[in-house]
């Protein structure tokens, strides 16, 4: 029997995923000029200027530069982790700030908790916000088969392929019911094979539960095959210099990527990226 558990204090609008199960919609977020500067030993480095990005609530956006163009930091200033000098930024109507429930991160790395089970991993966020109650259970289960892990509840982290721990740390990033996931190269350690496929089940997670993501990743294909937009960022210093509609069809499979209109797709990504190379905004 499905029940409806979410956080105490649901958020906004909510979309029912299934008999019984809500979850929050998507987040709105707003950049206006935004720029961001680092102080170095050797003086000021500009890691973003002039930044302006409007995304929709429940739209998927990858992001994709080389390194040093600030795919991370531009995640991080989202999630409210670092200031920023210019500009303004909103999530959700309301300024960045650290700490907030409505935004879920997923690393490069799992980060699991290896003295925690997977089910005790999935429930830290609920201990963390010092929130408990029989709705926490039910939630991290409902998480757990969502991610196609109910059957290693019990299992440690290093009992689990790499693969599977990003599907943990996945759930855990969900737990809270976020309406903006932020995802800063989740797959980039797995071979090409797992990648390809936690690409197509992240994309229809993504279908599925409405979230606003943010993907940083280095590869122009995963870019193409998962987001609905791909924001292509110029380096030295970072800025945006494409930004390209991906009109496949939903649901993603793995077949689009050997089509034309994928080729063609990917083609225009790099055509982009190629003028972010030589300091020219498209």
């Amino acid at each position: 029997m499905h029940r409806r558990v979410w956080t105490k204090k649901p958020r906004g609008d909510a979309v029912t995923i299934a008999p019984g199960v809500t979850t929050t919609k998507g987040e709105a977020i707003s950049l206006v000029s935004v720029g961001k500067t680092y102080q170095t030993a050797t003086g000021a480095l500009p890691a973003l200027v002039d930044v302006n990005l409007d995304i929709r609530a429940g739209e998927f956006v990858a992001l994709v530069g080389p390194s040093g163009c600030g795919k991370s930091t531009l995640l991080k200033i989202i999630a409210g982790l670092i200031p920023f000098e210019t500009g303004m930024v909103s999530v959700g109507g309301e300024k960045p700030k650290e700490g907030r429930r409505d935004i879920g991160f997923m690393l490069q790395q799992s980060v699991l908790m290896p003295w925690l089970d997977v089910k005790e991993n999935v429930a830290l966020p609920f201990r963390i916000a010092r929130d408990s109650g029989p709705h926490v259970g039910a939630r991290v289960d409902q998480l757990l088969e969502l991610v196609g892990l109910s059957h290693a509840a019990s299992m440690r982290p290093w009992e689990l392929s790499g693969g599977m721990q990003q599907r943990v740390a996945l759930a855990r990033a969900l737990a809270l019911d976020p309406g903006v996931m932020l995802m800063d190269e989740p797959f980039s350690a797995l071979d090409e094979f797992k990648r390809e496929h936690l690409n197509i089940e992240v994309a229809h997670m993504a279908d599925t539960i409405g979230k606003t993501t943010i993907l940083v990743t280095h590869s122009i294909s995963e870019a193409v095959l998962m987001s609905d937009r791909v924001i292509a960022l110029g380096v030295n210093p970072g800025r945006v210099v494409g930004d390209i509609t991906i009109d496949l069809e939903r649901p993603r499979s793995s077949d689009m990527v050997s089509g034309k209109r994928f080729q063609e797709l990917s083609n225009e990504v790099r055509d982009a990226l190629a003028i972010g190379m030589t300091g020219e905004a498209k």
